[in-house]
Protein backbone atom coordinates (compact mmCIF):
# COMPACT_ATOMS: atom_id res chain seq x y z
CA UNK A 1 0.00 0.00 0.00
CA UNK A 2 1.33 3.46 -0.86
CA UNK A 3 2.39 5.71 2.01
CA UNK A 4 -0.13 8.44 2.92
CA UNK A 5 0.45 12.07 1.96
CA UNK A 6 3.39 13.48 3.90
CA UNK A 7 5.23 10.15 3.96
CA UNK A 8 5.41 7.42 6.58
CA UNK A 9 6.87 9.70 9.25
CA UNK A 10 4.06 12.19 8.75
CA UNK A 11 1.49 9.42 9.04
CA UNK A 12 3.08 8.10 12.24
CA UNK A 13 3.14 11.59 13.77
CA UNK A 14 -0.53 12.15 12.99
CA UNK A 15 -1.47 8.68 14.15
CA UNK A 16 0.37 9.04 17.47
CA UNK A 17 -1.23 12.41 18.13
CA UNK A 18 -4.68 11.01 17.32
CA UNK A 19 -4.10 7.97 19.53
CA UNK A 20 -2.86 10.19 22.38
CA UNK A 21 -6.03 12.30 22.18
CA UNK A 22 -8.24 9.21 22.09
CA UNK A 23 -6.41 7.60 25.02
CA UNK A 24 -6.77 10.76 27.12
CA UNK A 25 -10.45 10.95 26.19
CA UNK A 26 -11.05 7.33 27.17
CA UNK A 27 -9.20 7.79 30.47
CA UNK A 28 -11.46 10.71 31.34
CA UNK A 29 -14.57 8.71 30.44
CA UNK A 30 -13.35 5.84 32.56
CA UNK A 31 -12.99 7.94 35.68
CA UNK A 32 -15.20 7.30 38.65
CA UNK A 33 -18.70 8.75 38.63
CA UNK A 34 -18.95 12.40 39.57
CA UNK A 35 -16.58 15.18 38.64
CA UNK A 36 -13.92 14.16 36.10
CA UNK A 37 -10.54 15.88 35.96
CA UNK A 38 -8.49 16.26 32.83
CA UNK A 39 -5.13 14.53 32.72
CA UNK A 40 -2.61 16.95 34.21
CA UNK A 41 -5.31 19.11 35.84
CA UNK A 42 -5.99 17.96 39.38
CA UNK A 43 -6.79 20.95 41.58
CA UNK A 44 -6.25 20.71 45.30
CA UNK A 45 -9.16 22.45 47.02
CA UNK A 46 -8.51 23.70 50.54
CA UNK A 47 -11.97 24.82 51.45
CA UNK A 48 -14.33 27.26 49.81
CA UNK A 49 -12.50 30.23 48.39
CA UNK A 50 -9.09 28.93 49.40
CA UNK A 51 -8.21 26.73 46.43
CA UNK A 52 -5.03 27.58 44.60
CA UNK A 53 -5.50 29.94 41.67
CA UNK A 54 -8.62 29.89 39.49
CA UNK A 55 -10.78 26.99 38.35
CA UNK A 56 -12.63 26.75 35.02
CA UNK A 57 -15.52 24.30 34.77
CA UNK A 58 -16.31 22.92 31.32
CA UNK A 59 -17.30 19.81 29.39
CA UNK A 60 -14.63 17.52 27.93
CA UNK A 61 -12.35 19.01 25.28
CA UNK A 62 -12.08 16.59 22.33
CA UNK A 63 -10.42 19.03 19.92
CA UNK A 64 -7.09 18.02 18.33
CA UNK A 65 -4.39 18.32 20.99
CA UNK A 66 -6.92 19.81 23.42
CA UNK A 67 -6.85 23.43 22.32
CA UNK A 68 -8.85 24.75 25.28
CA UNK A 69 -6.29 23.26 27.62
CA UNK A 70 -3.54 24.88 25.55
CA UNK A 71 -5.13 28.29 26.05
CA UNK A 72 -5.20 27.78 29.80
CA UNK A 73 -1.56 26.76 29.72
CA UNK A 74 -0.86 29.98 27.81
CA UNK A 75 -2.58 31.99 30.54
CA UNK A 76 -0.56 30.23 33.21
CA UNK A 77 2.72 31.11 31.52
CA UNK A 78 1.72 34.77 31.41
CA UNK A 79 0.23 34.84 34.92
CA UNK A 80 2.40 32.80 37.31
CA UNK A 81 0.62 34.31 40.32
CA UNK A 82 -2.90 33.61 39.00
CA UNK A 83 -2.68 30.02 37.83
CA UNK A 84 -5.82 28.52 36.29
CA UNK A 85 -6.99 24.91 36.37
CA UNK A 86 -9.32 23.43 33.75
CA UNK A 87 -11.89 21.08 35.28
CA UNK A 88 -13.63 18.88 32.72
CA UNK A 89 -16.87 18.00 34.46
CA UNK A 90 -18.50 15.55 32.08
CA UNK A 91 -18.66 14.26 28.52
CA UNK A 92 -22.05 15.75 27.72
CA UNK A 93 -23.51 19.22 28.09
CA UNK A 94 -26.54 17.82 29.95
CA UNK A 95 -24.45 16.13 32.64
CA UNK A 96 -22.16 19.15 32.90
CA UNK A 97 -25.14 21.40 33.52
CA UNK A 98 -26.72 19.14 36.15
CA UNK A 99 -23.48 18.75 38.10
CA UNK A 100 -22.62 22.46 38.01
CA UNK A 101 -26.11 23.59 38.99
CA UNK A 102 -26.12 21.16 41.89
CA UNK A 103 -22.73 22.40 43.07
CA UNK A 104 -23.55 26.09 42.71
CA UNK A 105 -27.00 25.73 44.27
CA UNK A 106 -25.35 24.17 47.31
CA UNK A 107 -23.24 27.32 47.71
CA UNK A 108 -19.99 25.86 46.42
CA UNK A 109 -17.37 28.37 45.31
CA UNK A 110 -15.01 25.74 43.95
CA UNK A 111 -15.49 27.10 40.42
CA UNK A 112 -14.60 30.62 39.30
CA UNK A 113 -15.17 30.60 35.54
CA UNK A 114 -17.99 28.60 33.97
CA UNK A 115 -18.11 27.54 30.31
CA UNK A 116 -21.88 27.62 29.77
CA UNK A 117 -23.82 26.04 26.92
CA UNK A 118 -25.97 28.90 25.61
CA UNK A 119 -29.12 26.81 26.06
CA UNK A 120 -28.60 26.74 29.81
CA UNK A 121 -27.64 30.37 30.39
CA UNK A 122 -31.18 31.66 31.15
CA UNK A 123 -31.48 29.04 33.90
CA UNK A 124 -28.09 29.90 35.41
CA UNK A 125 -28.93 33.63 35.37
CA UNK A 126 -32.47 33.19 36.69
CA UNK A 127 -31.15 31.16 39.62
CA UNK A 128 -28.59 33.82 40.50
CA UNK A 129 -25.59 31.63 39.73
CA UNK A 130 -23.76 34.12 37.48
CA UNK A 131 -22.10 37.46 38.12
CA UNK A 132 -22.91 40.27 35.69
CA UNK A 133 -20.19 40.99 33.16
CA UNK A 134 -18.00 43.97 34.03
CA UNK A 135 -16.77 46.33 31.32
CA UNK A 136 -13.17 45.11 31.54
CA UNK A 137 -14.11 41.44 31.03
CA UNK A 138 -14.82 41.91 27.33
CA UNK A 139 -12.36 43.32 24.82
CA UNK A 140 -14.09 45.34 22.06
CA UNK A 141 -17.76 44.28 22.47
CA UNK A 142 -18.60 45.65 18.99
CA UNK A 143 -16.44 42.89 17.46
CA UNK A 144 -18.84 40.12 18.53
CA UNK A 145 -21.62 38.75 16.33
CA UNK A 146 -24.78 40.43 17.63
CA UNK A 147 -26.66 37.14 17.96
CA UNK A 148 -23.87 35.69 20.11
CA UNK A 149 -24.02 38.70 22.42
CA UNK A 150 -27.71 37.98 22.90
CA UNK A 151 -26.94 34.44 24.04
CA UNK A 152 -25.13 35.88 27.07
CA UNK A 153 -28.04 38.10 28.10
CA UNK A 154 -31.01 37.54 30.36
CA UNK A 155 -33.66 40.17 31.09
CA UNK A 156 -31.55 42.91 29.55
CA UNK A 157 -28.38 42.17 31.53
CA UNK A 158 -25.13 40.66 30.25
CA UNK A 159 -24.11 37.58 32.21
CA UNK A 160 -21.60 35.97 29.86
CA UNK A 161 -19.02 36.70 27.18
CA UNK A 162 -19.48 34.76 23.91
CA UNK A 163 -16.58 32.32 23.45
CA UNK A 164 -17.31 30.09 20.48
CA UNK A 165 -20.47 29.56 18.50
CA UNK A 166 -21.91 26.65 16.53
CA UNK A 167 -24.22 25.80 13.66
CA UNK A 168 -25.07 22.47 12.07
CA UNK A 169 -23.08 21.57 8.94
CA UNK A 170 -23.19 18.75 6.41
CA UNK A 171 -20.00 16.72 5.88
CA UNK A 172 -19.74 14.82 2.61
CA UNK A 173 -17.17 12.16 1.78
CA UNK A 174 -15.21 12.93 -1.37
CA UNK A 175 -16.91 11.16 -4.30
CA UNK A 176 -20.39 11.40 -2.74
CA UNK A 177 -22.74 13.95 -4.27
CA UNK A 178 -23.89 16.67 -1.89
CA UNK A 179 -27.68 16.29 -1.47
CA UNK A 180 -29.57 19.18 -3.04
CA UNK A 181 -32.64 18.84 -0.82
CA UNK A 182 -33.79 17.47 2.51
CA UNK A 183 -35.77 14.79 0.69
CA UNK A 184 -32.54 13.54 -0.88
CA UNK A 185 -30.58 13.85 2.36
CA UNK A 186 -33.15 11.88 4.35
CA UNK A 187 -33.48 9.23 1.67
CA UNK A 188 -29.73 8.62 1.64
CA UNK A 189 -29.44 8.85 5.40
CA UNK A 190 -26.66 10.52 7.34
CA UNK A 191 -24.70 10.02 10.53
CA UNK A 192 -26.27 12.20 13.20
CA UNK A 193 -26.39 12.72 16.96
CA UNK A 194 -29.53 10.90 18.06
CA UNK A 195 -28.48 9.60 21.45
CA UNK A 196 -30.55 10.62 24.46
CA UNK A 197 -28.80 13.92 25.20
CA UNK A 198 -28.91 17.52 23.96
CA UNK A 199 -27.66 16.52 20.51
CA UNK A 200 -30.96 14.73 19.86
CA UNK A 201 -32.86 17.96 20.54
CA UNK A 202 -30.67 19.88 18.08
CA UNK A 203 -30.87 17.25 15.33
CA UNK A 204 -34.62 16.81 15.71
CA UNK A 205 -35.28 20.56 15.60
CA UNK A 206 -33.20 20.88 12.42
CA UNK A 207 -35.17 18.09 10.77
CA UNK A 208 -38.47 19.73 11.73
CA UNK A 209 -37.40 23.25 10.69
CA UNK A 210 -36.08 22.19 7.30
CA UNK A 211 -38.68 19.62 6.26
CA UNK A 212 -41.53 21.88 7.38
CA UNK A 213 -39.79 25.07 6.21
CA UNK A 214 -40.22 27.06 9.39
CA UNK A 215 -38.40 27.46 12.72
CA UNK A 216 -41.06 26.46 15.26
CA UNK A 217 -40.08 25.89 18.91
CA UNK A 218 -37.49 28.65 18.61
CA UNK A 219 -36.72 31.78 20.64
CA UNK A 220 -38.78 33.04 23.55
CA UNK A 221 -41.88 30.86 23.87
CA UNK A 222 -44.04 29.88 26.83
CA UNK A 223 -46.54 27.47 25.27
CA UNK A 224 -47.05 25.13 22.32
CA UNK A 225 -50.39 24.93 20.55
CA UNK A 226 -51.82 21.92 18.72
CA UNK A 227 -51.12 23.36 15.27
CA UNK A 228 -47.42 23.77 16.14
CA UNK A 229 -47.36 20.25 17.57
CA UNK A 230 -48.76 18.92 14.28
CA UNK A 231 -45.92 20.62 12.41
CA UNK A 232 -43.39 19.09 14.80
CA UNK A 233 -44.81 15.60 14.40
CA UNK A 234 -44.75 15.83 10.60
CA UNK A 235 -41.08 16.77 10.74
CA UNK A 236 -40.25 13.98 13.19
CA UNK A 237 -42.04 11.47 10.98
CA UNK A 238 -39.70 12.49 8.16
CA UNK A 239 -36.65 12.03 10.38
CA UNK A 240 -37.89 8.62 11.53
CA UNK A 241 -38.18 7.29 7.99
CA UNK A 242 -34.69 8.36 6.86
CA UNK A 243 -31.97 6.07 5.52
CA UNK A 244 -29.99 3.39 7.42
CA UNK A 245 -27.26 5.74 8.64
CA UNK A 246 -29.87 7.63 10.65
CA UNK A 247 -31.18 4.45 12.25
CA UNK A 248 -27.60 3.52 13.13
CA UNK A 249 -27.21 6.88 14.91
CA UNK A 250 -29.81 6.24 17.59
CA UNK A 251 -27.14 5.87 20.28
CA UNK A 252 -24.60 8.31 18.82
CA UNK A 253 -23.16 11.48 20.26
CA UNK A 254 -20.74 13.72 18.34
CA UNK A 255 -17.83 11.31 18.66
CA UNK A 256 -19.92 8.33 17.54
CA UNK A 257 -21.09 10.01 14.35
CA UNK A 258 -17.53 11.20 13.69
CA UNK A 259 -16.26 7.64 13.98
CA UNK A 260 -18.96 6.36 11.61
CA UNK A 261 -18.03 9.00 9.04
CA UNK A 262 -14.26 8.64 9.39
CA UNK A 263 -14.53 4.86 9.38
CA UNK A 264 -16.50 4.81 6.14
CA UNK A 265 -19.77 3.50 7.62
CA UNK A 266 -21.50 6.72 6.56
CA UNK A 267 -20.73 9.00 3.62
CA UNK A 268 -22.82 11.89 4.93
CA UNK A 269 -22.78 13.41 8.41
CA UNK A 270 -24.44 16.25 10.22
CA UNK A 271 -22.10 17.71 12.85
CA UNK A 272 -20.75 20.93 14.34
CA UNK A 273 -17.91 23.01 12.82
CA UNK A 274 -15.24 21.54 15.13
CA UNK A 275 -15.52 18.28 13.15
CA UNK A 276 -13.76 19.96 10.19
CA UNK A 277 -10.51 20.30 12.11
CA UNK A 278 -10.87 16.88 13.75
CA UNK A 279 -11.41 15.09 10.44
CA UNK A 280 -8.55 16.93 8.78
CA UNK A 281 -6.21 15.67 11.53
CA UNK A 282 -7.53 12.10 11.22
CA UNK A 283 -5.24 9.97 9.00
CA UNK A 284 -8.29 8.03 7.77
CA UNK A 285 -9.81 11.16 6.25
CA UNK A 286 -7.40 14.07 5.76
CA UNK A 287 -8.89 16.36 3.12
CA UNK A 288 -11.04 13.62 1.61
CA UNK A 289 -14.31 15.34 2.44
CA UNK A 290 -16.31 18.46 1.64
CA UNK A 291 -18.38 20.69 3.92
CA UNK A 292 -21.66 22.40 3.09
CA UNK A 293 -24.50 24.15 4.83
CA UNK A 294 -27.56 22.01 5.47
CA UNK A 295 -29.81 21.66 2.39
CA UNK A 296 -32.33 24.44 1.70
CA UNK A 297 -33.93 26.11 3.46
CA UNK A 298 -30.76 25.53 5.50
CA UNK A 299 -31.92 26.22 9.05
CA UNK A 300 -29.61 24.96 11.78
CA UNK A 301 -29.60 25.13 15.55
CA UNK A 302 -27.48 27.93 16.96
CA UNK A 303 -25.14 26.33 19.44
CA UNK A 304 -22.17 27.60 21.34
CA UNK A 305 -20.58 28.19 24.70
CA UNK A 306 -20.16 31.40 26.67
CA UNK A 307 -17.75 32.36 29.43
CA UNK A 308 -19.26 33.42 32.74
CA UNK A 309 -18.00 34.15 36.25
CA UNK A 310 -19.67 32.26 39.05
CA UNK A 311 -21.62 34.43 41.46
CA UNK A 312 -20.16 32.16 44.18
CA UNK A 313 -16.54 32.91 43.21
CA UNK A 314 -14.43 34.76 45.75
CA UNK A 315 -12.00 35.76 43.01
CA UNK A 316 -14.26 37.67 40.63
CA UNK A 317 -11.75 40.29 39.51
CA UNK A 318 -9.12 37.66 38.67
CA UNK A 319 -11.75 35.46 37.02
CA UNK A 320 -12.88 38.42 34.90
CA UNK A 321 -9.33 38.93 33.66
CA UNK A 322 -9.18 35.25 32.71
CA UNK A 323 -12.47 35.56 30.81
CA UNK A 324 -11.11 38.56 28.92
CA UNK A 325 -7.99 36.58 27.98
CA UNK A 326 -9.87 33.48 26.83
CA UNK A 327 -12.34 35.54 24.81
CA UNK A 328 -9.96 37.93 23.08
CA UNK A 329 -9.34 37.83 19.33
CA UNK A 330 -5.97 36.06 19.56
CA UNK A 331 -7.37 33.29 21.74
CA UNK A 332 -10.36 32.84 19.47
CA UNK A 333 -8.07 32.63 16.45
CA UNK A 334 -6.13 29.80 18.11
CA UNK A 335 -9.34 27.94 18.97
CA UNK A 336 -10.68 28.34 15.42
CA UNK A 337 -7.59 27.65 13.33
CA UNK A 338 -6.02 24.94 15.50
CA UNK A 339 -9.08 23.45 17.25
CA UNK A 340 -12.02 24.05 14.93
CA UNK A 341 -14.13 26.08 17.39
CA UNK A 342 -16.11 28.74 15.51
CA UNK A 343 -15.25 32.22 16.79
CA UNK A 344 -17.82 34.68 18.05
CA UNK A 345 -15.66 37.60 16.91
CA UNK A 346 -16.30 39.09 13.48
CA UNK A 347 -12.63 39.99 12.99
CA UNK A 348 -11.55 36.35 13.38
CA UNK A 349 -14.20 34.71 11.20
CA UNK A 350 -13.99 37.32 8.44
CA UNK A 351 -10.18 37.06 8.28
CA UNK A 352 -9.43 33.36 8.75
CA UNK A 353 -5.69 32.90 9.23
CA UNK A 354 -4.19 29.38 9.28
CA UNK A 355 -3.04 27.74 12.51
CA UNK A 356 0.39 29.02 13.51
CA UNK A 357 1.31 26.21 15.91
CA UNK A 358 4.71 24.88 14.72
CA UNK A 359 4.11 21.34 15.98
CA UNK A 360 1.68 20.62 13.13
CA UNK A 361 2.94 19.29 9.82
CA UNK A 362 1.37 20.82 6.68
CA UNK A 363 -0.72 17.69 5.97
CA UNK A 364 -2.27 17.88 9.43
CA UNK A 365 -3.88 21.24 8.67
CA UNK A 366 -6.18 22.44 5.91
CA UNK A 367 -4.61 24.63 3.25
CA UNK A 368 -5.19 28.37 3.59
CA UNK A 369 -7.61 28.23 0.63
CA UNK A 370 -9.56 25.31 2.09
CA UNK A 371 -9.70 26.94 5.52
CA UNK A 372 -10.98 30.22 4.04
CA UNK A 373 -13.67 28.32 2.11
CA UNK A 374 -14.68 26.56 5.31
CA UNK A 375 -14.97 29.89 7.14
CA UNK A 376 -17.29 31.14 4.40
CA UNK A 377 -19.45 28.02 4.74
CA UNK A 378 -19.66 28.52 8.49
CA UNK A 379 -20.74 32.12 8.01
CA UNK A 380 -23.52 30.94 5.70
CA UNK A 381 -24.71 28.44 8.30
CA UNK A 382 -24.67 31.05 11.07
CA UNK A 383 -26.77 33.41 8.95
CA UNK A 384 -29.54 30.80 9.00
CA UNK A 385 -29.00 29.51 12.53
CA UNK A 386 -31.93 29.76 14.92
CA UNK A 387 -32.05 29.59 18.71
CA UNK A 388 -33.66 26.81 20.66
CA UNK A 389 -36.38 27.82 23.13
CA UNK A 390 -35.04 30.61 25.36
CA UNK A 391 -36.31 29.78 28.83
CA UNK A 392 -34.96 29.17 32.34
CA UNK A 393 -36.75 25.83 32.14
CA UNK A 394 -34.88 24.66 29.10
CA UNK A 395 -33.64 21.53 30.89
CA UNK A 396 -37.23 20.35 31.41
CA UNK A 397 -38.18 21.28 27.86
CA UNK A 398 -35.28 19.44 26.26
CA UNK A 399 -35.72 16.33 28.38
CA UNK A 400 -39.44 16.20 27.59
CA UNK A 401 -38.94 16.94 23.90
CA UNK A 402 -36.27 14.25 23.55
CA UNK A 403 -38.54 11.69 25.17
CA UNK A 404 -41.29 12.51 22.69
CA UNK A 405 -38.85 12.39 19.77
CA UNK A 406 -37.67 8.94 20.85
CA UNK A 407 -41.29 7.80 21.06
CA UNK A 408 -41.88 8.90 17.46
CA UNK A 409 -38.70 7.17 16.29
CA UNK A 410 -39.70 3.98 18.15
CA UNK A 411 -43.17 4.13 16.61
CA UNK A 412 -41.57 3.85 13.16
CA UNK A 413 -39.30 0.94 14.11
CA UNK A 414 -39.89 -2.49 12.58
CA UNK A 415 -41.67 -3.86 14.48
CA UNK A 416 -42.98 -0.72 16.25
CA UNK A 417 -41.80 -0.32 19.84
CA UNK A 418 -44.13 2.53 20.81
CA UNK A 419 -47.21 4.47 19.77
CA UNK A 420 -46.73 7.93 18.30
CA UNK A 421 -48.10 10.67 20.57
CA UNK A 422 -51.01 12.77 19.37
CA UNK A 423 -50.57 16.44 18.57
CA UNK A 424 -52.74 17.32 21.56
CA UNK A 425 -50.54 15.27 23.90
CA UNK A 426 -47.35 16.75 22.49
CA UNK A 427 -48.69 20.29 22.84
CA UNK A 428 -49.75 19.63 26.43
CA UNK A 429 -46.49 18.10 27.65
CA UNK A 430 -44.24 20.65 25.92
CA UNK A 431 -46.27 23.53 27.34
CA UNK A 432 -45.96 22.00 30.82
CA UNK A 433 -42.19 21.62 30.33
CA UNK A 434 -41.87 25.29 29.38
CA UNK A 435 -43.38 26.07 32.78
CA UNK A 436 -40.79 23.92 34.52
CA UNK A 437 -43.03 20.91 35.02
CA UNK A 438 -41.81 17.35 34.42
CA UNK A 439 -44.00 15.50 31.99
CA UNK A 440 -43.81 13.04 29.12
CA UNK A 441 -45.54 11.81 26.00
Amino acid sequence: MAAPAGGLNGYVTRHRRLVASVVAFVLVLGAAAGTRWSAGYRPAFRGCGEHRGLTIATDIDISPDFQRRALVEGWNKLHPDEQATLVEVSRSTDATRSQLVAALDSGSCAYDVLVVDIAWLPEYAQRGLLAEVADDWMEDPADFFPVTMLTGQWKGRQYAVPWFTDAGLLYVRRGERTPASWDELLKKGYAAQLGDYEGLTANALEAVWNTQKGAVLSGTIDKVDVRTAQVVLRGLDRLATGGPALADSRASMEDGSLDAFAGGRATLMRNWPYAFRTLTADPRVGDGFDVATLPAPGYSVLGGWDLAVSARSRHRAEAGRLVDFLGNAESQHQLFACGGFTPTRLSVLHNPAPCRDPKYRPEELPSAKRFAAFATTVQGALDLARRRPVTPYYAQFSETFRGCVEQVLDAHAVPPRAREPSAATLAKVLTAALKGEHSGC
